[in-house]
């Protein structure tokens, strides 16, 4: 979602804060990250998924990308989908989901062959086309070769990845981080903003360090996103962490880490 500058295929090389201050950063916990801007409001997730691979060595221009990943009817596209790019290009992906509507929590023991298992069998329960859509999504993950997380949503968790320098990808409530109005897509892809008619929004960030005080890093896709209107900002952890949750509103509610195979 959210929406285009004039030239969607440069990075902005700015890392301040929205003070206009420089980043302060924990040793070991932050990266260089170049993220482009999002050619319109429903390809969020194709840019920051650009902007993970560029950062892991792997080369291809947005363009491509966007053409070559899966969106749904209503626009927009999901995290496994991303996630189902990533394992066709020969990464290790592992996806941590807290969509309940799709996983439930006594799964989180499962092996992957017994999770499969299970979203078949949900998959054959369940009849609302964009939810079989996901099902069938997380079953194609699995077969190739993805990992489906149950993790707790801490900071620690990023943390441990931020050491390796493998920054994550978030997919979360716009409406909740960016505290916005609710809004829909209206013509040419573009948002409108509505309290009344309007719903919550999802949105797909990179998040890439923390700093000293506990602030995430966030490499936005929106570079006139509302909260800060730049695409690279601090965030209060707690407000990213609820952002993660409330994602699950919009088929959202996950962090995709995509890795090198070693």
């Amino acid at each position: 979602m959210r929406h285009a500058i004039d030239d969607p295929e440069k990075p902005s090389d700015s890392r301040q804060t929205s003070t206009g201050q420089p980043a302060s950063f924990k040793k070991g916990t932050t990266m260089d990250i170049k993220i482009l801007q999002q050619p319109d409001d429903v390809t969020c997730g194709p840019t920051s998924l650009q902007a993970v691979y560029n950062h892991l060595g792997y080369k291809i221009s947005l363009k491509q990308l966007i053409s070559e990943i899966e969106f749904l009817e209503d626009g927009g596209t999901l995290g496994v989908f991303l996630g189902i790019d990533a394992l066709k290009r020969g990464f290790k992906v592992t996806l941590h989901s807290y969509n309940l509507t799709l996983l439930d929590p006594t799964w989180s023991t499962l092996s992957m062959p017994e999770l499969k298992a299970k979203l078949e069998l949900l998959h054959k329960a369940k009849h609302a086309p964009k939810l079989r859509k996901a099902i069938e999504a997380y079953i194609r993950f699995i077969d190739l070769g993805g990992t489906v997380a149950f993790s707790d949503l801490r900071a620690a968790m990023f943390e441990k990845y931020f050491k390796k320098g493998v920054p994550v990808l978030c997919g979360l409530s716009a409406t909740y981080l960016y505290r916005s109005m609710r809004e829909f897509t209206g013509a040419d892809d573009k948002s409108v903003f509505d309290d009344i008619h309007g719903e919550p929004m999802g949105h797909f960030v990179v998040v890439y360090g923390i700093d000293d005080k506990k602030q995430f890093m966030v490499a936005d896709p929106d570079g006139t996103n509302p909260l800060h209107k730049t695409p690279y900002y601090k965030v209060d952890k707690f407000r990213l962490l609820h952002s993660i949750l409330l994602g699950v509103m919009t088929y959202d509610g996950n962090v995709l880490v995509i890795e090198n195979k070693k």
